[in-house]
């Protein structure tokens, strides 16, 4: 039975495939850290393999609440957890597969979705008549305009990590077919260049631009946090 259901997880598309394994990925890490945070003392040490994702939660925590102000606790959990599946995506290769954000639809699901969080707190903050005002402002004749500069968000943003991580695919390609057996001494090099240092910065990226829109979204008023 295991045997048949990896057969047909092998015969799936790419993007399929990888999402489907880092899915499985990430499920273990989080089952092997939700028991490791059971056996902690609260008032003990703070563990080493610990401070990484308390810095990560620590810093998104005060970049959202910079940003977005008093609802930052609907946003933080959830740009967390996306900064997550990005960083163990971008550097996926690591694990021995394909970056799933080296797909074009895995990378447009991404975007659909911060577009709509976009709209969506829009229209919570401002109301459905401000959000509408919004595209009109400062004049109307910027309808179109700022239709436009809407739509334009998600895609620049699936664009610019889709081509990145391609990017870093083809060049390791065209090292380990330029050197041959020589590259076996060049892709440590060259992987923890493109898969690391890069993936971590287009993660960045990423997360930045999607709070950073969100926050053009809220009301100046609720941007107050206290």
């Amino acid at each position: 039975m295991i045997f048949s259901i990896y057969e047909e997880i092998r015969a799936l598309p790419g993007a399929i495939k990888s999402t489907i394994c880092l899915t499985i990925i990430l499920a273990l890490l989080a089952i092997i850290i939700n028991w490791r945070l059971k056996k902690l003392n609260p008032v003990g040490k703070t563990p080493k393999w610990l401070v990484p994702l308390l810095a990560l939660t620590k810093l998104i925590n005060n970049f959202v609440k910079t940003n977005i102000g008093k609802r930052w606790k609907s946003y933080a959990p959830f740009f967390f957890f996306l900064a997550i599946y990005l960083l163990v995506s971008n550097t996926a290769s690591i694990w021995g597969i394909t970056q799933p954000t080296s797909y074009i639809m895995v990378n447009a699901t991404l975007a659909i979705v911060i577009f709509f969080i976009i709209q969506v707190t829009g229209i919570v903050s401002n109301g459905f008549k401000g959000y509408l005002k919004g595209f009109i402002s400062p004049i109307p004749i910027l309808l179109p305009i700022n239709i436009v500069g809407e739509l334009s968000f998600p895609l620049a943003l699936c664009l610019r990590i889709t081509g990145n991580m391609m990017a870093g695919n083809v060049i390791s390609a065209l090292v380990m077919n330029s050197f041959g057996f020589a590259s076996i001494a060049i892709m440590p090099i060259v992987n923890g260049i493109l898969d690391i240092f890069s993936g971590i910065i287009q993660a960045v990226v990423f997360i930045i631009l999607s709070i950073i829109f969100v926050s053009q979204k809220i009301n100046d008023d609720e941007k107050i946090y206290t």
